[in-house]
This record gives structure tokens, C-alpha cells and sequence, in this order.
């Protein structure tokens, strides 16, 4: 059976499924919940100087698996959740994550609140609301440094641009870095009210959950080759096979908040019992075995080179190959196939190469994975 267990920055975790800095993390009963629910390490919504007076509503899904907000920072008092909700949180016996924000000021005053009491194991500090150029995040970085005797991990947001200087800049300085935030500003209303989703004074609030996937995955893997030092990865998270993803891009271990948010904080046991028996079924022996796996493929096998369509020669281009066994008819790939390449006469697959444009969309939405580009 695979050891589910973890090591970041010299501190065990039982498992690599951790809470993430938001609404499931807001105190230290719902930090006990997500315990009780499996999470092998416990992060906490982030704390500022002064408590956010969060607008209402604050929260909304858009559409399936993904959350708006406008939740801002914690509504408590520092000094209350760290004498009062973090302690509570510690009797779970795993590792305390606490999250802080903002200004290189705050920090300083935080870190040292945090490192005196003796029972966080690390700090997360977010960018949020700061500037994302790296002189800013070095200021921010240093102040946490020489103020908290704990590792320091750096959450960026996908507002940095230059991700490369950014790295460059926090890498001396940070033992870690958390992908990515949530993605924003963003909006959503009703049609017929006019009234926007959320009550921020304009409307606006930060998009999570699936539709950001793509954009942690790419964050993870980006500062995974630029820094040997640990990465966690945060950000649309809804299957064991998103867990392996991150995993696979360079993860050390994950965050989850908005499956959570909308499912449960039993969501993160059930992470973790489908990663141990993903990687039993897989043949390995832990979740460090999979750490990287996507840029070494890359490297030694050339997987993600460019393959370039060449219109002047069909015979030489990719085509979506089907594998009947696995196919069932349901026909999505011929619906989805806007160029019409696509039939199914007599129940049998046929493609018109001639008007396929080698997308590769159909390969991606069949559900019995029938077929591929080859």
C-alpha cells in the first residue's frame, strides 16, 4: 500500500491534501472539520491587521464546480484567532499552516505574533492585494524572514506576469511558493435584476474552482523548473486525477477550498483514499514518486514539442484514431466536430481527412477516452 505521507520544508504531513486559505479555513472549528475530514495539513484564512468587513453576499457559483468571491481577508481579530481558534485547530495534532497578508508592515507585526505562540509549523503569506513587481514581494519576503522563526512559503497570484523574476527574486529568501490564487477581478449578474452576483461597492470578485485548473497547473510546473525548492499547488482541484496532475507538474502537496466550499470538508479524505489507491494501481509507492513527472517526460521523451499541422500534406498530419472496443456510440465527437470530419455510418467511425483539422477537441470530450491523436 502506498505512504501517503509528505515532507515540505522538513515538515511531515500525513497526507498531501491541505485546506486552503479561504472560507473553509475561517476559524478553528471549521479547521477541525476539515481534520475530522481528512486533510493531512491545515492552512488558515488568511489574517490581517485589521479584521475585513466583507460584503453580502460575498459568494456565488457562476456555473458547475467553480465559486465567485468577495470574501476579502478574516473577519476576526489576530490576536483572538491566534490565542483563541488556532490553539483549537491544534488539537487535530496536524501541521498549522498560517496564512497572512498584507503590506511588508503588517507582516512584520504578524509574523512575530504567529512565531510566538508556538504552534504553527509554517507561514503562508498572500499577494493579493499588493503589488506584483518583485521589489514589492522581496519587501513583503523579508519582513516575514526577520520576524518569524518558521519556513515562509510565498502564494502568487496569476496576476505575476514576469513569473521568472518574481522566482529569481523570492528563491533566496522563501522556503517555498503556493500556485496559484485565485484568478480575477471577475464578474457575473442576473438578466433580468441587473444586480451583480456579489455586493462588493463593483460588483466584482475573484474566480476558483475547475475553470482555473489549467492556470495552477501551468503556474506549478512554470516555478517547479526555475526552483528546486518545494511547490505547492492550489486551484481547481475536483478529482484524484487533478490531484496527480499537480503532482506530476511539480507539486510537493495541494490546497482545496472551493470543492470543499461546495461539497464538504470530507472531500479531502476522499482525495487521499483515491491517491493511495490511484498509486497502488499504478505501481507507486508514494506521492513523492510522482513529483515532476510531466517535466521529465518532457526532457527525455520529447513529449509537448510543437507538431505542426502541414495542410499541403494530409497523409502526414495527426488524425483522431478511434479504438472500438472502447467506444459506445454516444456520438459526442461527431456533435463537437464543428469542421462536419466526423461520421458514424452503419455504426462504424468514419473520418473525412480532407476536412479534419487535426484540433484534437474530440480526443479530449470523448468520455471512454475511444479516441486519440496519432
Amino acid at each position: 500500500m502506498a505512504d501517503l505521507r509528505v515532507k515540505v520544508c522538513g515538515i511531515e504531513f500525513p497526507n498531501p491534501i491541505w485546506t486552503a486559505a479561504g472560507p473553509g479555513a475561517a476559524d478553528g472549528e471549521l479547521l477541525l472539520r476539515a481534520a475530522r475530514g481528512g486533510a493531512g495539513g491545515l492552512v488558515t484564512k488568511t489574517l490581517s491587521l485589521k479584521p475585513a468587513r466583507v460584503p453580502v453576499p460575498n459568494l456565488a457559483s457562476p456555473f458547475s464546480g467553480s465559486l465567485l468571491n468577495a470574501e476579502l481577508w478574516s473577519e476576526l481579530d489576530y490576536r483572538l484567532f491566534l490565542a483563541e481558534e488556532l490553539p483549537k485547530a491544534g488539537e487535530s495534532g496536524l501541521p498549522l499552516v498560517v496564512s497572512l497578508g498584507y503590506s511588508p508592515e503588517e507582516l512584520a507585526i504578524l509574523g512575530r505574533a504567529v512565531s510566538e505562540t508556538g504552534l504553527a509549523q509554517a507561514i503562508e503569506f498572500s499577494i493579493h492585494y499588493t503589488g506584483k513587481d518583485p521589489a514589492s514581494l522581496v519587501a513583503q519576503a523579508r519582513a516575514l524572514r526577520h520576524a518569524a522563526r518558521l519556513p515562509v512559503l510565498a502564494k502568487l497570484s496569476p496576476a505575476v506576469t514576469d513569473l521568472q523574476a518574481v522566482v529569481r527574486a523570492l528563491e533566496p529568501i522563501v522556503d517555498g511558493f503556493v500556485a496559484v490564487n485565485s484568478l480575477g477581478p471577475a464578474l457575473d449578474f442576473d438578466v433580468e435584476t441587473l444586480r451583480p452576483a456579489l455586493g462588493s461597492p463593483d460588483g466584482l470578485g475573484w474566480l476558483s474552482g475547475r475553470a482555473i485548473l489549467p492556470v495552477g497547473l501551468y503556474y506549478v510546473q512554470a516555478i517547479a523548473s526555475l526552483t528546486a525548492k518545494p511547490v505547492i499547488g492550489a486551484g481547481g482541484i475536483r478529482s484524484i486525477t487533478d490531484v496527480v496532475k499537480y503532482l506530476m507538474a511539480g507539486a510537493s502537496a495541494v490546497e482545496v477550498c472551493t470543492l470543499a466550499v461546495l461539497q464538504g470538508q470530507e472531500v479531502y479524505g476522499k482525495l487521499a483514499e483515491g491517491l493511495g489507491l490511484w498509486l497502488d494501481a499504478h505501481g507507486y509507492r508514494s506521492p513523492a514518486d510522482l513529483k515532476g513527472q510531466y517535466q521529465r517526460a518532457r526532457r527525455e521523451q520529447g513529449l509537448g514539442q510543437a507538431r505542426l499541422r502541414d495542410p499541403s500534406s494530409v497523409e502526414a498530419n495527426p488524425y483522431p484514431a478511434i479504438d472500438a472496443q472502447r467506444c459506445d456510440l454516444c456520438l459526442i465527437c461527431q456533435r463537437s466536430c464543428i469542421h462536419r470530419a466526423i461520421s458514424f455510418e452503419d455504426k462504424s467511425y468514419s473520418l473525412d481527412r480532407t476536412a479534419c483539422v487535426s484540433c484534437g477537441l474530440c480526443c479530449t470530450l470523448c468520455p471512454r477516452n475511444a479516441l486519440s491523436l496519432r
